[in-house]
């Protein structure tokens, strides 16, 4: 499956001090000077084992990891500049550019300086709640005000595991956000779309429309919630610039400065630029972090999200420039820059990472799983496949080598009459249109000839080009299905019978997934934060002076990120809390 995933042994684990210039480099740390331990950190690393080699609770819970062991800070004669502002900002992505725009908007004096060498961002769903755009479209029944239910519901997938001061939060202030960017966006003649919700047979998983997303047409492809939001952190750039803000590009953040022996407030931040030189960035009123998550870091990802370690690709290398990439992204700056001045990790543990797996399978609407026949690799099939796609990955995951397989006939393209996959937009023309029958089969016959898809005369054949799949269980369970289809009851798994659609029209089609990095998008949370974006001690009181945003903002999700409010990630943590975070700041 192409992945590599460590071994935590008591070796590897105690040998975390001497690895720490390989975590450096990663985290883009190189060039700092070894890390500096005290009398109890040595002693931390030097814990009993049970004799046996093997780890044991008191040097999991006392031992120290690499990334927690901060690097001596630079002689001030090695500081080359110093900037000062009212506001720095780390991290040029939605959240930071956000931040600084909106402080910008209101005076404040802003410097954004970021590790990449221009803004990053990723996808283009931007959920909001009761927006103007809900009011063009006559949704009415999607505000602040009538979706209790529905968010009650969202926590509770969350096990009650997250902070709701910041759920409810960003349901309150939402729509004065969303309207904000809306407004900006329309003013450079981008149009605004909103994609559709997602309907349940049973009501489960019913979600309303609320992802926002823009649309550019420009040589013929269209933008939206694949890549609308290169639109949008352009605009913030822009903003910020006209607004009077700098912004420093291909500048690395290093450490944070904590006055009074890491107790009193932190004043600045001490960083790489481009040409090597150390700089000094002072913020008179608070430094924000906003430098995106920490997949990339090994030891962070065994610390803290260990059960998705399967899925990831460690490459040693990072690139802070990357868009779209799977299997690692960000290496955890600004969570390791916290832990050194004092703060404490999120509540809940483990981190939850967004893992999908839309496509390649038909899906017939938004954030929908393949509803067909699912099989493992001994041919069994081995759940209700009436799910959305980040549930039907996890159940995936639990299968024969994390893989399944779908089989499906050309009738089952006329089993709906549209297929509105995922980005699909309520608003035909303005945005992604969905697929009629006829276009979506044609497009299982592209997938057969790029090889992604398998075809044949017969349910026969097209089990045989299913590599790994048990063959003669996979054909009982091909009948078993289609007698349940036949009684119009599953008695297996009790599917909806609406989504009970026979194998029996050839030619058939079949494929086959194997879970790994392509379905691993990033990881979210990192450092305890409060609802005003305050990072937080063990105490849960507030680091005067230190704030982030964005994905790295702790103890928004649990357990998974379900993609059942689409764009919520955005919506909440990068857009919403970074405008009112900007507002709050310039006006200190």
């Amino acid at each position: 499956m192409g992945t590599s995933q460590k071994v935590v042994n008591r070796r590897n684990f105690l040998k975390g001090v001497m690895l720490a210039g390989a975590g450096a480099a990663a985290a883009g740390m190189a060039g700092c000077a070894a890390p500096q331990q005290t009398a109890a950190d040595a002693a931390a690393t030097d814990m009993p084992t049970t004799g046996t080699g093997q780890l044991n609770a008191e040097v999991i819970n006392t031992a120290k990891w690499d990334f927690e062991i901060p690097p001596t800070p630079v002689a001030d004669d090695e500081i080359t500049a110093v900037h000062e502002a009212d506001i720095i900002v780390i991290g040029a992505g939605v959240s930071g550019l956000a931040c600084a725009a909106s402080a910008t908007e209101e005076g404040a004096d802003v410097i954004l300086f970021a590790a990449s060498s221009q803004p990053v961002s990723r996808g283009g769903s931007n959920h909001g709640i009761g927006t103007k755009v809900h009011e063009r479209l006559g949704i009415k029944d999607y505000t602040k005000d009538t979706i209790d239910g529905f968010i009650r519901q969202e926590l509770a997938r969350n096990g009650y595991r997250v902070d709701q001061k910041k759920w409810y939060k960003w349901i309150n202030n939402s729509a004065s956000t969303m309207n904000w960017l809306i407004d900006l966006m329309e003013e450079k003649g981008y149009i605004t779309t909103m994609e559709i919700g997602y309907t349940d047979t049973a009501g489960v998983f019913d979600a309303h429309p609320g992802s926002h997303n823009w649309v550019q047409v420009a040589d013929g492809v269209e933008s939206g919630a694949r890549t609308g939001q290169d639109l949008v952190i352009k605009m913030y750039e822009e903003k910020i610039k006209n607004q009077g803000g700098q912004i420093h590009y291909s500048t690395v953040a290093q450490y944070l400065i904590r006055e009074d022996d890491n107790k009193g407030r932190v004043t600045a931040v001490v960083a790489k630029d481009p040409d090597g030189n150390y700089v000094k960035y002072v913020g008179r009123k608070g430094i924000v972090m906003a430098t995106g998550d920490f997949s990339a870091n090994q030891d962070m990802m065994a610390k803290y999200c260990s059960w998705a370690m399967p899925l990831l690709e460690f490459t040693g290398e990072v690139d802070y420039d990357v868009t779209f990439q799977f299997g690692g992204l960000g290496p955890g700056d600004g969570q390791k820059m916290g832990l050194w001045v004092g703060a404490a990790w999120q509540h809940t543990l483990p981190n939850a990472p967004m893992i999908d797996s839309v496509g390649p399978m038909p899906y017939r609407q938004s954030v929908a799983d393949f509803s067909g026949l699912l099989l493992n690799k001994k041919g069994e099939r081995y759940s209700n496949e009436d799910v959305i796609f980040s549930y039907g990955t996890y159940a995936m995951m639990m299968q024969p080598d994390m893989t399944r397989y779908g089989i499906w006939d050309t009738a089952y393209a006329n089993w709906f009459d549209k297929w509105e996959t995922f980005g699909s937009t309520i608003v035909d023309k303005e945005g992604k249109d969905a697929f009629t029958p006829e276009q979506y089969l044609a497009q299982w016959d592209e997938n057969v000839e790029k090889g992604t898809f398998v075809k044949g005369d017969t349910v026969e054949e097209v089990i045989a080009q299913l590599d790994g799949l048990d063959a003669e269980a996979a054909k009982k369970s091909v009948d078993r299905y289609n007698e349940l289809c036949a009684a119009k009851f599953d008695d297996d798994f009790h599917k909806d019978p609406s989504l009970l659609a026979p194998i029996k029209e050839g030619p058939f089609y079949g494929c086959k997934v194997e879970t790994g990095p392509a379905q691993f998008l990033c990881v979210t949370g990192g450092l305890r934060t409060n609802e005003n974006m305050q990072v937080c001690d063990e105490n849960n009181d507030s680091i005067e002076g230190l704030y982030n945003l964005g994905i790295m903002v702790g103890d928004s999700y649990a357990n998974c990120y379900n993609f059942a409010i689409c764009g919520h990630n955005l919506g909440m943590n990068c857009n919403t809390f970074a405008y009112m975070l900007g507002k709050d700041l310039a006006a200190a």
